[in-house]
């Protein structure tokens, strides 16, 4: 999909031929109301960045989506964002990397920048919705029930990341609300500006990511089988068989990685973070905006 450049309501948006800018800018205004009214408000809500559910109402049919806000973050990170790229321009960066990779993820529909000389202010994303999903941790629950379907998502989760790493990717926040387990059981992938540019992950690279997934697996699931979270490993060996022969060595690096990261969460206070570990939300009503006309409704959430 080619992807169109405009400018509109002080923004620089990236968009596909069939959004109007005006549509992403109008979206973008729900999406700032939703948030400045609270978490109760939108599909994530934190210091670095929120999420709500907004549906454009357009005469060649609605669209569904996620309007993501990357936060301003001070002018040392906005210079640094100016040089690198935003997190919203590295997202799709990272969707257009996947393309060709058969790793399930969102549909990007637009993204938008605010610049001010020599710095990017802040920066959105607009994504589609991966039909009948849900977060890992919300999906454990029913998987917990199904041990055949819990073997096949781990074996999922692990040959998605030896995919990534087979082709040189690196995510950087393997979180597991950053996986999305669909009806069928396919894995698909977010927060994609966490994708590291193409180059060969490095050892501490691959040790951080197994980590991070064994991790949140010990804390959130420990009532998991060791047997099944062995199964990731043995999935990304698969797609990545160089490493078979320093499979202990890995093991070991990646317990002691794990024992490290278990012990610094150990100190959070859980009951006020907002991030670790996320609670899956319940489904909420979405902020209609009818573009066919100059009426903008209120939020059907209100």
């Amino acid at each position: 999909m080619d992807f169109v450049r405009s400018r509109a309501g002080g923004l620089r948006i990236l968009h596909r031929p069939d959004l109007a800018p005006e549509h992403v800018v109008r979206a973008i205004e729900a999406h700032r109301h939703n948030a400045d009214r609270g978490r109760e408000f939108c599909e994530h809500w934190g210091p670095a960045s929120s999420v709500s559910r907004v549906v454009l109402r357009r005469e060649q049919g609605d669209l569904d989506l996620a309007v993501k806000w990357n936060h301003p973050r001070g002018a040392r990170r906005a210079a640094s964002e100016w040089l690198l790229g935003s997190r919203a321009a590295r997202a799709l960066a990272g969707a257009l990397r996947l393309a060709d990779l058969g790793i399930a993820h969102p549909e990007t529909w637009a993204v938008a920048e605010r610049r001010r000389p020599g710095r990017v202010v802040e920066s959105f994303q607009l994504t589609g919705f991966v039909a009948g999903s849900r977060p890992l941790p919300a999906a454990m629950p029913e998987l917990a029930a199904a041990p055949r379907r819990r073997r096949a998502v781990a074996f999922e989760v692990g040959r998605l990341l030896g995919t990534l790493h087979a082709a040189g990717l690196d995510h950087r926040d393997l979180k597991h609300s950053n996986l999305l387990v669909g009806p069928d059981d396919r894995v698909a992938l977010l927060d994609l500006d966490s994708l590291e540019p193409p180059r060969r992950p490095r050892w501490r690279h691959r040790v951080r990511a197994l980590g991070q997934l064994e991790a949140y697996a010990s804390d959130l699931y420990p009532e998991l089988p060791r047997s099944d979270r062995a199964r990731v490993l043995c999935a990304y060996l698969e797609r990545v068989p160089s490493l078979a022969p320093r499979r202990r060595a890995l093991v070991d690096d990646v317990r002691r990685w794990v024992e490290r990261r278990l012990a610094h969460w150990q100190g959070r206070d859980r009951a006020f973070h907002i991030y670790y570990p996320l609670a899956p939300r319940p489904p909420l009503d979405p902020t209609l905006v009818d573009v066919r006309s100059a009426r903008v409704p209120g939020p059907a959430c209100a």
